[in-house]
């Protein structure tokens, strides 16, 4: 982990394919998180390793020394570490970039996607399934609550305990929808069950952690999500000074929220969002910690994603908009909702953890095939799930 002021030297060398990446995690005054991860372009391959160029060499990433072994010919991605291609049975489909290759450019961003994944992922989830908040007496129970962004965070959460830790994974209740009435047929190859989308999930892993994710937008059930759920958060942080999972979780939780993680997602536009999140800090978490109690939940705010969206601002503008604007650039110079966000949020003040995408030059990452708002999986979404519980 660097400290902001920290330096780092990169070397450069030309190679066959340019996939490398790195990520730091900067930390703000203990409580701001930023993962921060640099792509290049063209043919050149970015190292951390201090002056040297041997390809072969390991570089440090904030989660420690990981073996990154580079050749000029492309690697196999499918005997890679953890999961790809819908190897893990939570995977869904619309974002899984190996199942829906069809042109260079989406093998490319499967290859960016899963060189980023397999250079960060190793032993990054140590800590987080097999410290003291995962065992029988210390065993923490989360509340996710968002969009199908946040859903993500939690399909990564289940996908890298499966796939990297034997029998890790206890019990599940994931309710695939029998019928996606998705928008975009590109992304929809899989029109129903299992890969295709779900709304509330539930896992419990063994030595008792459980994390609950409920949407509050973005569903497809209203079954099976809250769209009110912060409006019953606000309740409950008033009435009790502390929340519960509500009535639409997917499996019964074993007992209170010790961790609420909360977005308000990207289906508003940007005065409603503002609005939801100055709601959610002065009728949830500003209640939930002037009281003061032992029993209220640690709050984790997730910065919204970056889109790349080739528009003004990089943001969706609308299926109506033209096919140009519906493709997805490499960079772009500011994420307006991140932006809201950290103005909004103070770290120890208002939230406990405000952890920062940090994404701006991450274009080459995402599904694309207009959609510039969701990322490959696997891909960034999973170094940030990798810290989201280990804070």
């Amino acid at each position: 982990v660097m400290t902001r002021n920290a330096s780092c030297y990169i070397t450069k060398r030309r190679a066959f394919v340019s996939i490398i990446t790195f990520s730091i995690a900067y930390i703000y005054n203990d409580h701001v998180i930023s993962i921060h991860s640099i792509l290049e372009s063209g043919s050149t391959i970015l190292n951390l390793q201090n002056g040297n160029p041997n390809p072969t060499s390991t570089f440090t990433s904030s989660f420690g020394e990981i073996p990154n072994k580079i050749s000029g010919q492309l690697n196999s991605f499918a005997n890679q570490v953890g999961y790809f291609n819908l190897s893990c049975p939570f995977e869904m489909s619309k974002t899984s970039c190996a199942f829906l290759e069809y042109s260079e450019e989406d093998r490319a961003r499967t290859r960016i996607s899963s060189e980023y994944y397999k250079s960060v992922i190793r032993n990054a989830f140590d800590s987080t399934f097999f410290s003291g908040s995962n065992n029988q007496n210390t065993a923490k129970r989360v509340f996710m609550t968002g969009d199908s962004l946040t859903r993500q965070l939690f399909i990564s959460l289940v996908c890298n305990a499966f796939t990297l830790y034997d029998g890790l994974v206890e019990h599940t209740e994931i309710n695939w929808k029998e019928v996606d009435p998705c928008r975009n047929p590109s992304l929809c190859k899989i029109k129903g069950g299992e890969h295709g989308t779900f709304d509330a999930a539930s896992v419990k892993f063994r030595g008792g952690m459980e994390v609950h994710f409920v949407p509050h937008k973005g569903f497809k059930d209203k079954g099976t999500a809250e769209v009110h759920v912060l409006e019953r958060l606000a309740a409950e942080a008033s009435n009790m000074g502390r929340v519960t999972f509500g009535k639409r979780t997917a499996m019964q939780p074993g007992g209170p929220v010790d961790v609420l993680v909360y977005n308000v997602g990207i289906h508003f536009g940007m005065d409603e969002f503002r609005d939801k999140l100055e709601y959610f800090v002065n009728k949830v978490t500003i209640p939930l910690i002037r009281k003061n109690l032992s029993a209220r939940p640690r709050i984790i705010y997730f910065t919204t994603p970056t889109q790349h969206f080739n528009t003004s601002d990089g943001t969706f503008q609308g299926w109506r908009g033209s096919e140009w604007s519906l493709k997805c650039v490499d960079e772009v110079e500011s994420n307006p909702r991140a932006d809201i966000e950290k103005k909004i949020l103070a770290p120890g003040v208002n939230i406990d953890v405000l952890l920062d995408y940090d994404d701006l030059n991450f274009g080459m990452m995402h599904v694309g095939k207009h959609d510039c708002a969701h990322y490959c999986m696997p891909g960034l979404p999973d170094t940030v799930a990798a810290k989201l519980l280990d804070l």
